[in-house]
Parts: structure tokens; sequence; C-alpha cells
């Protein structure tokens, strides 16, 4: 299979509400709508906060901010919420931190200032779920005790453009979630630019994230490539570990059968296998008596 771009870091999630020219907006009007907060972008001091992936995390679909002293860990999430999402918020927002404190200042006296966290996951799957969730790192922990160490992950679901709960303070998220239907609704797994390039029309057809598409329709389709060839990369992963998982119980079944006494042709028959096979599994195998 042909693979898109790898060197591509940006989704299109956190192209717009990061790295674009108008990413700074568009992250501002996400989370005044987000937390509840009326900021604007005059009155704040706003930057953005970057950790550099490794090849195997090139789909990144984090957005980090820090705002007025706090920072703000966006991820958007489709298909499923990962349950594991605080352990991961965890590693990045240690990341950051690593980052913004100067390693002299780690053993100094005095401590160092860094900014408090927020942590969102922006849900824009089909699943159904409550408007917000929220994820506790402490649910991962053996026992429920006295533990000090905790990292909440408030989850918002968007996934229904129609009935966002923050629509109507946040039309740049609305926009963002229409076109991924949009895409969802044309992909062609076998012809994919074509089916990109198709959705980008109908969505400026529809007054969709008209200007930005406009701007920049050729790098979209490259992120969405990237973004695609992930996803697959991730299902022929999860069908090689299925089909690992099948053959391992195969493999224990022909024991099985063949300790009990059952004649290594209809083993391979029964199992799908050769004799040749069959015997290579079972040799030192004792039959029960």
């Amino acid at each position: 299979m042909k693979l898109f771009n790898r060197k591509y870091k940006d989704s299109v999630f956190t192209d717009l509400f990061g790295s674009d020219r108008d990413g700074k907006k568009n992250f501002l009007e996400l989370y005044n709508a987000l937390s509840g907060n009326s900021y604007s972008l005059n009155k704040i001091k706003l930057e953005r906060k970057i950790i550099e992936q490794s090849l195997y995390k090139t789909f990144n679909n984090d957005v980090s901010w820090e705002i007025n002293g706090k920072l703000i860990v966006l991820v958007e999430h489709q298909s499923t919420i990962n349950e594991n999402m605080p352990f991961r918020c965890l590693e990045y927002v240690t990341r950051i931190y690593e980052g913004i404190v100067p390693i002299r200042q780690r053993y100094a006296e005095k401590v160092y200032k860094i900014p408090n966290p927020d942590f969102y996951v922006v849900y824009v799957g089909k699943k159904q779920m409550p408007p917000e969730v929220e994820l506790h790192l402490s649910d991962a922990f053996y026992t429920k005790d006295s533990s000090k160490l905790e990292l909440v992950v408030k989850v918002k679901n968007c996934s229904d453009s129609k009935e966002l709960p923050i629509a109507k303070t946040c039309d740049i998220l609305e926009q963002y979630c229409r076109f991924i239907e949009i895409v969802e609704q044309n992909y062609n797994k076998l012809r994919p630019k074509r089916s990109f390039r198709k959705a980008i029309y109908q969505a400026m057809e529809e007054g969709i994230l008209t200007e930005y598409l406009d701007r920049k329709s050729r790098e979209v389709i490259n992120m969405l490539c990237a973004k695609y060839d992930y996803k697959t990369d991730i299902a022929v992963k999860k069908e090689e570990a299925f089909q690992d998982g099948q053959e391992a119980k195969a493999i224990e079944a022909a024991k099985n059968f063949y300790a009990n006494g059952v004649s290594i042709e209809l083993i391979a028959k029964s199992l799908k296998m050769t004799r040749e096979q069959v015997q290579e599994i079972v040799s030192g195998v004792e039959v029960i008596k």
C-alpha cells in the first residue's frame, strides 16, 4: 500500500486550531466555548506549545496553548474514546513542562512556577455518549487509595454538528465537525485524494470553512491522506494481532486434540492445516491414555 506524506505532522484539527495563520483566533473561540470563559485576543497572552513527534506519532491531533499562565491541552478524538487518555496527557504535559523549566532550575531550592494544566478531548466520533465525561488517571491505578497523583480529562461530545451543545458559541468548531462528516461521507479508500477533493468542493459549496479550504486545499488533502493512511495502518495492525491470536488458538487446539487421541489427518482437516504443519505442532506432545 502506498504511504502518503509521512512527514506531514499536522492533522486538520491541529492546523485549524494551532498552526494555521488563524489558529490562535480559532483556538481561543473553541477554548472559550469549552471552558465558559470569554477571553479576547487583545487582552491576553497566548503562546503555542509544540512537542516534536517521532515517526510513528506523525498523526498528531493534539493542540497545546499557554493562555495567561494556564496550559490548555486539546485532543481531537474520533471513532471511540481512548480511556488511556489521562495517561497519554500525563506523558504529554510532562514533556511540555520539560521544555518550560530550565534544567538548572529543576535542582534549585526555590520553586519554579509552571502553568496550571487543563485537558480537553473534543470528541467527534459516531459512538453515542453523554455531552460531557470525565476521565481520571486514578481509574488506571490497581487500587483506589489516598495516592496524590491525579489528572482529569474532560471529554466534550461534539459528534453531531447539528446538535453541538456549544454550537451557538463556537461556529468554527461546528464548521469543522460538519467538514469531517462530509469527508467521511465521501471517503473512498481506492481513490482517497479524489474523494478528499470532492469533500472539499462540497464543503465550500455549503459555506463550510470556505476561506480556509480555498487557501489551503492542497495542504488539507495531504493532512487527510496522512490521517486516513494512519487509520488504515492501525486497522492492519489490529487485524494482524487478531490473526496472531487465531493462530495461537489453532495451535493450542491441535495440541489438545492430539493429546486426546485425535488423528493428525482429522486435526489437519478440522483446523485447515497441512499434515506437515500439524506434525510439527504436536511433536513432543504426549497422548493421554
